[in-house]
């Protein structure tokens, strides 16, 4: 048997200087405020970073929740018709798609007033809508870009606009997968 030789040449890396290393620390208690922040120490120099913390982007309550558990209570709690205003008058919902993110009939969502319990399902799916909508406007940097985005055909959509999809939660973990292609410098 013949023995085939390789004719690349290894490459040499040069051993890492300890000083060269990034020092990046576990979570600190902030200087800039009362958000979360890590260091990263790097030639002798300091970074800090924040950690954004809260979820979702339109609901208060979800802002101020410092964990899932928390956003859990909310939901299990049942969000009210109120807490989802802002969201439906963004997106520029009808009353036929609060009813089917919200697992309701039309006739129901009519006789809503602002302090009537959208019930469970619907408060996760509305959840879930304004996560992707934080997800969006960290994306494309304003709530105008984002809305432009969502208004407009998608090729990965079935060329449907991904607002379309932001009922069902199928569509709506679609329109989160375009975002995160996106993110990661694919043309959706």
């Amino acid at each position: 048997m013949m023995a085939i030789k390789s004719s690349k040449i290894p490459k040499i890396y040069p051993k890492p200087d300890s000083k060269a290393e990034n020092l990046v620390s576990d979570f600190q208690s902030s200087v800039y405020g009362d958000r979360p922040t890590f260091k990263v120490s790097r030639l002798g120099q300091v970074k800090s970073y924040e950690v954004p913390s809260g979820y979702g982007y339109f609901i208060p309550a979800f802002n101020k929740a410092k964990g899932m558990d928390e956003v859990g209570e909310l939901l299990d709690k049942n969000l009210l018709l109120e807490d989802i205003l802002p969201i439906i008058d963004f997106l520029g919902f009808k009353i036929q798609d609060i009813a089917k993110a919200a697992s309701v009939s039309p006739s129901t969502v009519s006789r809503w007033d602002n302090k009537s319990p959208i019930g469970t399902p619907g408060s996760y799916q509305f959840f879930k809508i304004d996560e992707v909508i934080k997800k969006g406007v960290d994306l494309f940097g304003n709530t105008t870009h984002l809305k432009q985005w969502l208004d407009s055909p998608n090729m990965a959509l079935g060329n449907d606009a991904p607002i379309k999809n932001l009922t069902s939660m199928i569509g709506l973990e679609l329109v989160d997968e375009a975002l995160d292609a996106l993110h990661f410098g694919n043309v959706m």
